[in-house]
């Protein structure tokens, strides 16, 4: 199911259903930097207090059609004070430094100084009764040059990950072992080894794999929390365009792949796990004395195995992943590629249109364990 819907997002939202949506992925227009040419549009407002306030109540319906297993990530870019708003939306813009501008924004802030709005917003947020579970640093390292010479160039954006309980749905994620790390642990690891043996008393237990503390090279360590990833854009595409490499971590972290058609509970992965608990592992220390060694007080996740099931025996659905502010339509893209549902609502129809011709060129991802899904993309 792919629907693009183009209007005003809070009414759309109000349309909707609660706890309907399992992941929600947005970057909403940012405050004093462009003119749609839409009235009724976000991110003209007098002040950016207003702006901040506006926003939190179209998250305020976001929260609402959020299943209480849903995470929602919010991309959020700042602005300087005094340095001016308002540029029209012709696809040329006018730069200071990474920001575009056109006439000067009035705040109680000195000119120059940079307004916070993304920390605002997490913080009106979490006044709000969401729970913010990560700061995200996007490090985009083909920024846009600066031409500013009193400040240091603006090379990062921030994602906020948020959720409204504290039990949701999370499929964790991984990332390359950095070679030094795996050099550091295999050197700890040994450090346990008896001269002459090359096997530590770890490496005999779990089958010559060093799996010590946290460490399994094959997997990976948990992902962290500043992303590397380069600005990518298409033929026309407004300038702010989200490279598919960002969405899709969040998707795949924040969005079930099957979820019970009757029941709404997600399958989540089960993973082989090694050992749990603090134990003594004994080993000979080659001339017939036994010895011991304590193993961390934690469970090491090995290789993939499969997934939980309710017991429903009713088809899976894929999860459904919404974007209030789509623009381009890449998070509808991405979540189509990765198999989920999508819904879309953006106020300009150009920008609808332009998401739904390149939604449309990307197959339906579908598995046996989904139940069939139209691959139409529909647009009201």
């Amino acid at each position: 199911m792919i629907k693009l819907l183009n209007g005003d997002v809070t009414q759309h939202l109000k349309e909707m259903q609660d706890e309907t949506i399992d992941c929600v992925i947005t970057s909403p227009p940012y405050w004093a930097l462009r003119d749609y040419g839409v009235e009724g549009q976000l991110g003209l407002e007098p002040t950016f207090q207003e702006y901040i306030t506006k926003l939190c109540d179209i998250f305020d319906e976001v929260k609402r059609v959020l299943k209480k297993t849903g995470t929602c990530f919010v991309n959020l870019g700042d602005t300087y004070s005094g340095a001016g708003s308002g540029q029209k939306d012709t696809g040329k813009a006018i730069y200071e430094g990474n920001d575009f501008r056109k006439e000067p924004t009035k705040t109680n802030l000195s000119d120059k100084s940079l307004i916070q709005i993304p920390s605002r917003f997490a913080i009106e947020m979490s006044n709000r009764g969401w729970i913010l579970r990560n700061e995200i640093i996007w490090y985009k390292r083909n920024c846009m040059p600066s031409s500013v010479k009193d400040r240091f160039t603006v090379d990062f954006e921030k994602v906020f990950f948020f959720v409204k309980n504290k039990k949701y749905f999370f499929e964790q994620q991984f990332e390359p072992h950095k070679e030094v790390s795996i050099k550091s642990r295999s050197s700890k690891l040994n450090q346990t080894t008896h001269e002459g043996s090359n096997m530590s008393a770890v490496n005999v237990q779990l089958g010559n794999k060093p799996r010590g503390n946290r460490f399994i090279p094959e997997q990976g360590r948990n992902k962290r929390c500043v992303w590397n990833i380069t600005t990518k854009g298409f033929p026309g595409a407004h300038f702010a365009v989200f490279p598919e490499a960002l969405v899709r971590p969040m998707i795949k972290s924040g969005c079930p792949k099957y979820v019970c058609s009757k029941c709404g509970k997600a399958r989540e992965k089960i993973y082989e796990k090694i050992y749990k608990g603090s134990t003594k592992s004994g080993y000979n220390d080659g001339h017939g004395q036994g010895k011991h060694l304590d193993i961390p007080n934690e469970t090491i996740r090995g290789k993939e195995i499969g997934y939980t099931d309710c017991g429903c025996n009713s088809p899976f659905e894929s999860g459904v992943v919404l974007d209030p502010f789509m623009g381009s339509g890449t998070t509808g893209v991405v979540a189509k590629k990765l198999g989920m549902n999508f819904i879309g609502i953006d106020i300009k129809k150009e920008y609808v249109e332009m998401a739904k011709r390149r939604i449309s060129k990307v197959p339906m991802r579908l598995d046996k364990y989904t139940k069939k899904s139209s691959d139409n993309v529909k647009v009201k």
